[in-house]
């Protein structure tokens, strides 16, 4: 397999990573940032004094194709270990969005809620769904199930929207 191969592959594979097993996990996302630029710091620092060694591919290829397999294989690795299941429940609201130009009068909505009591405030991905949105229409309420793999962070294994006359504004 050629060296262009092998990045299409790699870059496929994480991205499919990225959509089933990052965007699952709960996440502060500017912690997140700050961790994932602090490793790109030192492992730029680490290549240049020859303490990592990335052989012929060269720094593009590690930081594009091969450090983002590691961090996704990190989290695959806690994804799978997922054990303890607990349930989460939230009324939410469905975000608005305007759609079209700037004198367009159409709202659509979208598949981003915004959790009661600002739960899980800076955990964006855990609540943001790609899915169709009929199967939010009309429903108020979510339940999580949550499990912890074994680096000790949060995953969300499941969700179910319901409807609550309790939850509503």
């Amino acid at each position: 397999m050629t060296k262009i191969d092998k990045a299409i592959v790699f870059s496929i594979l994480n991205a499919i990573l990225l959509v089933t097993v990052i965007f699952k996990t709960v996440l502060n996302f500017y912690v997140f940032v700050a961790v994932i630029l602090l490793l790109i710091v030192s492992c730029y620092i680490l290549i240049n004094k020859n303490r990592i060694n990335i052989g012929n591919e060269g720094k593009k290829y590690f930081f594009l194709i091969k450090f983002p397999l590691v961090i996704n294989f990190f989290f695959l690795i806690n994804y799978i270990t997922g054990m303890n299941p607990t349930k989460e429940t939230y009324c939410y609201r469905a975000q608005s969005s305007y759609v079209g130009g700037a004198h367009s009068r159409q709202v659509g909505k979208t598949t981003y809620i915004y959790l009661s009591g600002n739960a899980y405030e800076y955990e964006y991905m855990i609540r943001s769904f790609f899915i169709d949105y009929k199967r939010m229409m009309f429903k108020n309420q979510i339940t999580y199930t949550f499990e912890r793999g074994i680096f000790g962070l949060k995953i969300r294994k499941d969700f179910q929207f319901f409807y609550n006359e309790n939850c509503l504004e």
